[in-house]
């Protein structure tokens, strides 16, 4: 993409937009463009490819070494979440495999003295504290 061109011609390269006008091979190369935009200007598709250019620019332009920082330790934090809850997943999941019968409630309620166990839980109810403070706000009435 960022090879050089071997078919410019050197006198085209440092053309003015006069003389552009006057070489035959920019006029077939204006033409071909052209055609290409028409269907483009047409349907005002090319003013909506503007506009993300555009957009495109202006991010490129606020995008600061802080801004990159802050954007990859989220990423980062949402990977490692993904891969634990992942592998926790698995984890619980090939020990319920490996049952013979389901534990009974009374052998669930032994196992609550398990300290994982307990944080686990304590982790799940603060979830669910959470959930249920979003739940309690009314949504907004659409308009």
């Amino acid at each position: 993409m960022n090879t050089p061109n071997t078919n410019i011609d050197e006198t085209a390269a440092s053309a003015t937009p006069a003389s552009l006008l006057s070489n035959p091979g920019a006029q077939e190369g204006l033409v071909e463009l052209i055609e290409k935009l028409e269907p483009l200007l047409a349907g005002r598709r090319l003013n909506r490819i503007v506009d993300v250019l555009s957009v495109v620019a202006d991010v490129v332009d606020m995008t600061d070494d802080y801004m990159v920082e802050k954007l990859c330790k989220s990423y980062e934090e949402v990977v490692a979440s993904a891969w634990m809850a992942g592998n926790i997943t698995r984890m619980a999941s090939n020990e319920v495999r490996q049952m013979e019968q389901p534990p009974s409630t009374w052998e669930l309620l032994k196992s609550a003295k398990d300290p994982d166990v307990r944080r686990g839980m304590a982790f799940m109810f603060n979830v669910a504290k959470g959930v249920g403070k979003q739940m309690s706000h009314p949504l907004p009435e659409d308009d």
